[in-house]
């Protein structure tokens, strides 16, 4: 099964339960149809914060068997709405790779944020089609610009160099309007 149809099924997982999510990062962009100069496998989720939602993400990373990463180790993980709110980050694997859940990506706010811009990219699963929010390219562009790392360091020319104006312009004045272009 290739990468991207295992990242498709833990987002199906998801929505099953009903979570409230926007995708960030490397998949949310190449679902949208960016190339960033490399293709990833693994899924990085923005959930929304509220105790109901927290709830449903746990039962959902139960479907999913989640576990947490740390480095090579795998570890058992147990949790509810409640711990899962207390972490900022955390960083899960399952037999359909790697997940990370970041309640407030660095350069980008959180949920609510994120979802006043956000695209509804359609995936298919198991041959139900499934609605998969992504986050605006703009806003996946400014998040890897304030994580820093070397990969997208070397993606943000390549990601630049393929958005339209009104992203390109709220990349230079972030106090733009989120549902602005």
């Amino acid at each position: 099964m290739e990468t991207g149809d295992r990242l498709d099924r833990i987002a199906a997982a998801l929505v099953r339960r009903g979570v409230n999510f926007v995708v960030i990062g490397a998949w949310a962009a190449e679902l949208q149809g960016f190339d960033l100069g490399y293709k990833t496998d693994e899924i990085d989720v923005t959930p929304d914060f509220s105790t109901a939602n927290l709830e449903r993400l746990s039962e959902a990373l139960y479907d999913l068997g989640a576990m947490i990463r740390t480095g090579d180790e795998e570890l058992p993980f147990n949790h509810d709405g409640d711990s899962l709110g207390r972490a900022s980050v955390w960083n899960l694997t399952c037999d359909e790779g790697d997940f990370d859940l970041t309640f407030r990506p660095p350069g980008i706010g959180g949920y609510r944020e994120l979802l006043a811009s956000c695209n509804i990219m359609s995936v298919e699963v198991d041959g139900e089609r499934i609605n998969v929010p992504c986050a605006h390219p703009a806003d996946i562009w400014l998040s890897k610009k304030a994580v820093d790392r070397p990969k997208d360091r070397e993606a943000l020319p390549i990601l630049y160099a393929q958005l339209g104006a009104s992203a390109r312009d709220r990349i230079e004045d972030p106090r733009r309007p989120r549902g602005a272009g």
